[in-house]
């Protein structure tokens, strides 16, 4: 399974608008192509970019609705007024090694970066400790690696209900000895590197 992602950044004061614009857009791509995409603002972090997330059984599924919508009229008007609300976007691919849970309100994610030296290791290493956080806190972890942009990151995303839902899960992995563990015998892998993003979907 692949997902894909565009982070778009609104002009200043743009948001709610690109926030609108894009919701509707997908909507519409939701009901004519059969896609599963989704809406999200990051919480904590950059007041002006939005997410627009979907998930693929294969590249070629991909391929076929990217053609499809870039010659369908109907979108090439839409995608012209997009210049008034957005200042810049960033395309992203990756391979889902293992998936999280049912889409939620709120997400997480964190990504590290694993040592040139190590990537095969580390990747499987990723695995295990996501199948290890699942088990711990009864949430299912995910984990995603690039096909496009640095191939070395890792992400692993985390669905709950609420913004403390995201917490609670980190506080109970920081709590269990077993994890704790697994995150020291990390540093031999992975760049000294952790960045969280929270999201919210809001379509």
């Amino acid at each position: 399974m692949y997902v894909t992602g565009r982070e778009i950044t609104a002009h200043n004061g743009r948001l709610p608008n690109a926030i609108a614009l894009a919701s509707g857009m997908t909507a519409t791509m939701n009901e004519q192509y059969g896609s599963s995409f989704g809406v999200s603002v990051e919480i904590g972090g950059s007041l002006n970019n939005l997410w627009i997330s979907g998930f693929w059984q294969t590249l070629d599924e991909y391929q076929s609705f990217v053609d499809a919508y870039t010659a369908d009229p109907k979108f090439q008007v839409a995608m012209g007024t997009v210049d008034s609300v957005m200042a810049d976007g960033e395309d992203q691919i990756g391979m889902v090694l293992r998936a999280p849970g049912e889409r939620k309100e709120f997400a997480s994610m964190n990504t590290g970066r694993v040592k040139s030296t190590h990537l095969a290791q580390g990747i499987e290493f990723a695995v295990n400790a996501a199948e290890l956080c699942s088990s711990i806190t009864g949430n299912e972890l995910g984990l995603v690696v690039p096909v496009t942009g640095d191939r070395f990151e890792i992400n692993f995303v985390a669905y709950a209900d609420s913004l403390q839902g995201l917490r609670d899960n980190d506080e109970q992995l920081g709590a269990n000895e077993e994890y704790q563990t697994m995150f020291a015998a990390s540093q031999e892998m992975f760049e000294n590197q952790y960045s969280t993003r929270f999201l919210r979907f809001v379509s």
